[in-house]
């Protein structure tokens, strides 16, 4: 199980060549989807049947393209911390080491994956 303390959603690993974790918030509503490349979003708004229809599908990625892309309201919860480059949370102190950047929103222009 993979915990973003900050975010406060928990996902699990999943099979899929694009999707890399997913997790769900019943009580908000709110699915969690970590991408292949490290990003993660948050989508809002999405009915638990949808969650479970994903967990259960046999291509992740396709039922994702299909029933979540663009259908709900989506927030980028990761961004690049411009001392050091790395994927972090948006906010959030860089957990590298000798780093002491804080990570910022890369304007994406609503390039939702």
């Amino acid at each position: 199980m993979i915990r973003s303390a900050a975010r406060d959603i928990d996902r699990y690993a999943v099979d899929s060549s694009n999707l890399k974790s997913v997790g769900y918030d019943e009580s908000r509503q709110t699915l969690a989807v970590e991408f292949a490349s490290g990003n993660v979003y948050h989508y809002a708004g999405v009915p638990t049947e949808v969650f479970e229809e994903l967990s259960l599908s046999k291509s992740l990625g396709q039922f994702y393209a299909k029933n979540i892309k663009g259908k709900f309201a989506s927030t980028v919860m990761t961004g690049i911390c411009p001392t050091c480059l790395k994927l972090g949370y948006i906010g959030e102190s860089c957990e590298t080491p000798e780093c002491s950047g804080t990570v910022l929103e890369v304007d994406r222009q609503h390039k939702q994956r």
